[in-house]
């Protein structure tokens, strides 16, 4: 795993994860069809930064790793950011827990051999 790289990549894919989640989130909400599909559009450029962002995961890990970050990780992140910090969704301590330990166990995932 060549490390400068994949941690670019990490970071760009979980950002990239999180546009699209509010992206489409904002089109859910929306009050007009032209919003609504803005939104859809929004989402979709930052999907489609995010499918290729993982397939440079691939290339520079194991798809293991890229499933574990790609995929597990962007929970968090959309969790964290898009709901929590974007969308200000208050959260439980049991909400916040359970964040906590599903990044542990996708660490335990992505960094276990």
């Amino acid at each position: 795993m060549d490390s400068f790289p994949t941690l670019g990549l990490i970071f760009l894919n979980q950002v990239l994860n999180v546009g699209a989640t509010t992206g489409f989130a904002l089109s859910g909400n929306s009050s007009t069809p032209q919003r609504f599909v803005f939104w859809q559009v929004v989402g979709s450029v930052f999907g489609l930064g995010t499918q290729l962002s993982f397939a440079g995961l691939v290339r520079f890990s194991s798809l293991e790793f890229a499933n574990a970050i790609g995929i597990g990780l962007a929970f968090v992140s959309a969790q964290v950011f898009s709901a929590y910090v974007f969308f200000h969704i208050p959260f439980t301590a049991f909400q916040w827990l359970g964040t906590a330990l599903v990044f542990v166990g996708i660490l335990l995932i992505a960094l276990g051999k």
